[in-house]
């Protein structure tokens, strides 16, 4: 049997549980309770199968079950994040196969998967034909790597003032240096 590459999907997200689950000092067992729990029949065995490379295949429910019960967002299963530090862009710019015939930067893949941005050769009107409406019109935050994550809602104004840039959702960000609402750019 092929083996797939080390920024194969299923390769990925079993180093990425296996991360988790010791960050969050979850034992294989616990692990495997917690599927049961909310409807997804693994052992303790299987997590280890997982984690060892030696089960090559995780269903869509399967890995969204892992995401719930570890607690985290799903595309960070299925994609390294950057390790904060001086190579953190080299880190994003890292392989990943987004099919067994096609591989892109870990950035790349990320955003796509979150629907932000297409893949190289994609029509870009069908790509985001599937968009629902409500998302036209929402500006996501995007703030520097440097931000910190934990911090309240409001600090990302501060964020945007400080200079990092990007877009935020207006309702969040959406005042002027005064305090007046910004000038939405037309789309």
């Amino acid at each position: 049997m092929e083996h797939p590459s080390p920024s194969a999907p299923v390769d990925v997200l079993a180093r990425r549980v296996r991360q988790v689950r010791s960050r969050r000092e979850i034992t294989a067992q616990q692990l495997a309770d917690r599927l049961r729990d909310v409807g997804v029949p693994w052992d303790r065995a299987t997590v280890t199968k997982l984690e060892t490379g030696r089960r090559q295949n995780v269903t869509l429910v399967e890995w969204l079950a892992l995401a719930r019960v570890l607690d985290v967002a799903p595309v960070h299963l299925l994609i390294e994040p950057e390790v904060p530090g001086p190579d953190a862009d080299d880190q994003a710019a890292l392989p990943y196969d987004v099919t067994p015939g096609e591989t892109v930067p870990r950035y790349q893949a990320r955003a796509w998967i979150r629907g932000l941005a297409n893949l190289p050769g994609t029509n870009l009107r069908t790509f985001f034909s599937e968009v629902p409406a409500w998302e036209w019109g929402h500006r996501w935050v995007l703030v520097s790597k440097d931000a910190d994550p934990d911090a309240p809602i409001g600090d990302l104004h501060k964020w945007a003032r400080a200079g990092y840039g990007g877009y935020g959702n207006p309702d969040i960000v959406g005042r002027g240096h005064g305090g007046e609402p910004e000038e939405t750019p037309e789309r």
